[in-house]
């Protein structure tokens, strides 16, 4: 590996993330999440005039006619979850959109399962968009991503010593925190990345209490030498969104 810095994930992690920086309170969350139940509702009832009011201007703009409203409806009823969690939950800095992070459970139609030899269920990641119009959120175009139970992770979160890493600052990783675990000499965050999860070592010194999970954080550091997946931070801080030209 060279000296610069490896950044696979400003073109893939961030594009989750790009202008999200705050983690919401709690009741936020469970603020988006009652729109979102309400969405499913209205869409389980393939009604499109129900749905109507929850979707955001963005969506209405592509769906001109009563065909595609239709069609639409279909599309997402197919899509929808029979169950959901919530990963994590961001609000941009200027309060005008948010993503919410879900692990969501679908049901495969039994044709499906046949044709392509597949279980009655799948998960998947999915990423709800919402933005502010008119004062009221509304629901943007979601995201929806692989399996999660199948993204590649470090062998575990003992992270070894320093000699155990290259002897350069030669990767920087980013994402947003899933979880963290406190050890003696500092903390390991698990961060988020498309197909994968790394850990990455953060010295105590260089620990904020902002670094909490939801939050997008960025390291400079060094990669294991055994595992990819691991990184021992020379620096981190939170991801600043970059000052409009």
């Amino acid at each position: 590996m060279n000296d610069k810095p490896n950044r696979p994930w400003l073109t893939a992690s961030l594009l989750l993330a790009v202008g999200v920086g705050t983690l919401l309170p709690a009741q936020t969350a469970q603020d988006f999440t009652k729109i979102y139940d309400s969405y499913l509702a209205a869409v389980e009832t393939g009604s499109y005039s129900q749905a109507s009011p929850l979707l955001s201007k963005e969506i209405h703009d592509q769906l001109p006619t009563p065909a595609a409203q239709a069609e639409y409806m279909e599309m997402v009823k197919q899509m929808s979850p029979i169950h959901y969690e919530v990963e994590s939950a961001n609000v941009a800095k200027d309060g005008q959109s948010a993503d919410v992070n879900l692990i969501v459970t679908i049901a495969v139609p039994e044709e499906i399962q046949k044709q392509e030899k597949l279980p009655p269920t799948q998960r998947a990641e999915e990423v709800l968009r919402f933005v502010k119009e008119g004062g009221q959120w509304k629901m943007g175009p979601p995201l929806l991503l692989g399996d999660p139970d199948k993204r590649e992770r470090p062998k575990d979160l003992n992270m070894g010593s320093r000699a155990d890493y290259a002897d350069g600052n030669n990767t920087e990783v980013g994402g947003p925190i899933l979880k963290l675990d406190k050890q003696a000499e500092g903390t390991v965050f698990v961060l988020r990345m498309t197909d994968q999860e790394i850990a990455v070592f953060v010295p105590a010194a260089k620990v904020s209490p902002d670094f909490v999970p939801g939050s997008i954080l960025v390291a400079h550091g060094a990669e294991n030498k055994s595992d990819k997946l691991k990184v021992w931070a020379a620096d981190a801080a939170l991801y600043q969104e970059p000052a409009p030209k």
